[in-house]
């Protein structure tokens, strides 16, 4: 015992005798090095790579103040599109009721804004906007077509602002399709029954 003991006193603690690898060591001068890597184009691929990954890691912040910035223009539409239905059946309005409609439609649109914009290169949300812009469009004849006044009034504001984002939001194709389809319902289905 008294040997092991004198041993572990000359050896030290036993993490300074676990053997470490040292880094290689190159001969290569750091201004070689550079010389290489400018002659292969590393330097400017890197930068470039960076710059692209930097491209498609937009912030969440983005998008938020992107849907904020949007929620606004499209809440005044729905104040603008409530106050054309008012104008339509003769009810009275005012500048006080547009605000407080706008008010009340922009915090309701920024959700639904702020997740088809962040998405809306994919194709999978190009289709659930395509989709959807066909049934709100043909939702929306329909409403004007066959409900009475009152419906019209607290429908249509709200599905014609849904319907305008959806088709500025689709790509050029799926967007006129879905304009073509809804045009064939109204003349197909939905004129002069």
């Amino acid at each position: 015992m008294g040997k092991n003991k004198g041993r572990s006193q000359q050896q030290g603690p036993l993490i300074q005798r676990i053997p470490t690898k040292k880094p290689p060591q190159d001969d290569i001068e750091e201004s070689e090095k550079m010389r290489l890597m400018q002659q292969a184009g590393l330097l400017e691929k890197v930068k470039k790579r960076e710059a692209e990954i930097a491209a498609d890691n937009i912030g969440t912040a983005v998008f938020i103040w992107q849907a904020i910035f949007m929620s606004i223009p499209f809440g005044l539409l729905v104040g603008a599109f409530d106050v054309t239905v008012k104008v339509q059946y003769s009810e009275p309005w005012n500048y006080s009721e547009l605000f407080l409609r706008s008010c009340k439609a922009m915090p309701a649109l920024f959700p639904f804004i702020y997740i088809t914009n962040r998405h809306r290169n994919s194709r999978w949300m190009q289709a659930i906007m395509a989709i959807g812009s066909t049934v709100v469009g043909a939702f929306l004849l329909y409403t004007l077509r066959n409900t009475p006044s009152l419906g019209q009034m607290a429908r249509a504001p709200g599905l014609a602002t849904i319907w305008i984002y959806f088709i500025i939001q689709l790509d050029l194709l799926p967007a006129v399709i879905t304009l073509l389809i809804v045009a064939v319902y109204w003349y197909f289905g939905l004129r002069d029954k």
